[in-house]
């Protein structure tokens, strides 16, 4: 039994004891207390480029495009309106079903996170960065958690499907911004 399954008996025995509507408030308290308590990191990939901030942000802000650097991605589409800070979308990964999901932070041209809403009560969030070097070049990263009643049961899977991905999805965004500023100097 995982901690998680324990709990949730714990919770049941509860509203066995306490009877009623009572019970059943503190089954449900319980388990919102639950899903508040589950951040789980999947996977952060990080690398670097010479790829100028202006080059790289076009292609997270065109988002219906980036099935050009996302090869997990059916499609993907904004509701209406710029990609901007609470911008909400839907997104469909391959193989899976099309859920929601919502710009929760926009600094344009340094970072933006997107959380993805999963069914349960779950959510995915990926945060993405690009941070200067001092150097000339700046590193690009993704990083995924997910957190919610379900997070326990979703993170051995998301890991190893992202870890297989994920490198390569990033490889090929730095590789558009690369040459991206390359077309723009000649």
């Amino acid at each position: 039994m995982t901690r998680f399954e324990g709990m949730v008996r714990m919770a049941s025995g509860i509203k066995m004891l306490i009877g009623g509507s009572a019970g059943t408030a503190v089954v449900a308290a319980t388990v919102a207390a639950l899903g508040k308590l589950r951040t789980t990191h999947l996977i952060t990939v990080t690398r670097q480029t010479t790829a100028e901030p202006e080059h790289i942000w076009p292609l997270w802000a065109d988002v219906p495009a980036r099935v050009r650097w996302d090869d997990g991605l059916d499609w993907i589409r904004l509701d209406g309106g710029p990609f901007a800070l609470g911008a909400t979308g839907r997104v469909k990964l391959k193989g899976q079903s099309a859920v929601r999901f919502e710009i929760i932070e926009c600094e344009p041209m340094r970072r933006y996170t997107d959380r993805f809403f999963l069914p349960g009560g779950t959510f995915m969030d990926w945060e993405h960065t690009i941070d200067d070097r001092g150097d000339g070049t700046r590193d690009v990263t993704f990083k995924v958690s997910v957190k919610g009643p379900t997070a326990l049961l979703l993170t051995p899977i998301m890991k190893k499907i992202l870890g297989g991905a994920l490198p390569e999805t990033v490889d090929r965004l730095v590789t558009l911004a690369e040459e991206a500023a390359l077309a723009g100097r000649g």
